[in-house]
């Protein structure tokens, strides 16, 4: 185990074809900080000095613990970014943005693009996906223009880029038969190893019925169907997030639920397993040379509360094992990232 760089807070990490694991965070005033990224190349033994991603200052936000930065590595390696900005980023009034960036060729990123177009209601965290075809895919949930008030009424919006995020096409609804998508909750999105583009949200049809759902796209994003994975009826928002990762040609999640944590292989139409008996929240996965999955998740965070961490090995066949640990030292509006070393597991907090 170990901190993340700087002492920062909600770590994402993804690793390119080439093996580097890629890193961004985030450091500074909770209602207005930055994003830092890092990377550590395939054999390194520490982290390359970070740099900043975000073009405007203070532009990120790390309250609430589900609104911070994603990346995915996509064509060419270029590394894009996604991040849920800083109402202090925007003039007095004005809608929350949602900040885009990519890393250009000099090792620097672009000027950051407030993503967002019309839509409205920003609240829990968007997602970013990319192919290695040059598909980009910018995710979040929001109400459309004129939308009427209410979690029944925002839905799942898309925005596609067809050449490595350089140009980006309208912002389409995901979800517009199904509407209601719970307010505060991240969601998570990733393209499969078969080319299919898969979203996983919380779900609001109703006030009391809060499921995990899952949105799939084979034609890149063009038409969608819905799945629910992760039944839960609460009247309330509980502020989750979810992760997603490859495992073979398969994909494998984990969420929340009765304030538990649950995992399945999506594409198998697999049963849920319950990986925690007692209470997490955000969990995040890795997977191991020798197919093990890592399930990691934070214990008793809250607003402006820090925790402890729990984690749970799978085995190949993804079984849950007795191999599983608890330790202190999440810190406030923080939570896990993982990642694997050939057969062992290392936890970012």
């Amino acid at each position: 185990m170990a901190r993340v760089p700087e002492h920062g807070v909600q770590p994402q990490i993804a690793r390119g074809s080439d093996g580097t694991l890629h890193l961004v965070y985030l450091v500074g005033d909770a209602v207005a900080c930055d994003l830092r990224y890092s990377t550590k190349p395939a054999g390194a033994t520490s982290w390359t000095a970070p740099i900043t991603v975000n073009s405007d200052p203070h532009s990120a936000i790390a309250m609430g613990t589900i609104r911070g930065a994603q990346l995915a590595i996509g064509r060419d390696g270029t590394v894009h970014v996604v991040w849920n900005g800083s109402n202090k980023s925007v003039p007095p009034r004005s809608p929350a943005p949602l900040h885009y960036a990519q890393r250009s060729r000099d090792g620097s990123f672009t000027t950051q693009r407030n993503v967002r177009g019309d839509t409205q209601a920003l609240d829990g965290g968007a997602s970013i996906a990319a192919s290695a075809k040059g598909e980009v895919f910018i995710v979040w949930h929001g109400a459309p223009a004129e939308a009427e008030p209410g979690e029944e009424h925002r839905v799942v919006f898309v925005l596609k880029s067809a050449d490595n995020g350089h140009t980006f096409g309208p912002v389409t609804i995901a979800n517009l038969n199904d509407q209601g998508v719970c307010a505060c909750c991240s969601l998570k999105t990733m393209v499969t190893p078969d080319g299919d583009l898969i979203t996983l949200y919380r779900a609001a049809r109703t006030k009391t019925q809060r499921d995990i759902t899952v949105l799939s796209s084979r034609d890149g994003g063009t038409t969608f169907t819905q799945r629910i994975v992760g039944p839960w009826a609460i009247n309330a928002c509980p502020m989750s997030s979810a992760s997603l990762v490859p495992v073979g040609g398969r994909t494998r999640a984990a969420w929340e639920a009765e304030g538990k944590i649950y995992s399945a292989l999506l594409d198998a139409n697999s049963p849920a397993l319950l990986i925690s008996e007692d209470p997490g929240r955000h969990p995040a996965l890795a997977i191991n040379d020798l197919g093990e999955t890592l399930v990691v998740w934070s214990i008793g965070t809250g607003w402006q509360r820090g925790g402890s961490l729990a984690w749970r090995i799978l085995d190949a066949s993804g079984q849950p094992t007795d191999t599983q640990g608890r330790t202190q030292g999440v810190p406030v509006w923080g939570f896990t990232a993982a990642y694997a070393q050939g057969k062992d597991f290392v936890i970012l907090y």
